[in-house]
């Protein structure tokens, strides 16, 4: 299976892409990760920059990305914080 390239305009924010950090893995320095985990930062293995922070609170200026992803984040958000999620990545 041949998987296209993600056309990234600028910087993507990966939400939660500590540990195996797929997004930083095909894209590297064009990623901006965030992740609640210190350690799960620590422990991916790309040229992604790392930050600590919290999607719920994200402190990027406005139209900061082009493209923002999440692999398996969500389901570790408390329902009632999945809304304030989605409204700060679309405002990123």
């Amino acid at each position: 299976m041949v998987v296209p390239d993600i056309d990234s305009g600028d910087y993507i924010l990966d939400i939660g892409g500590g540990g195996e950090s797929i997004i930083g893995k095909l894209k590297g320095n064009r990623v901006i990760v965030i992740d609640l985990k210190r350690d799960d930062l620590l422990e991916a293995t790309n040229d992604a920059l790392k930050i600590v922070m919290d999607a719920r609170d994200m402190r990027f200026v406005e139209e900061s990305f082009w493209r923002v992803t999440s692999s398996f984040t969500l389901m570790y958000v408390e329902p009632s914080d999945v809304a304030k999620v989605f409204r700060d990545a679309y405002r990123a």
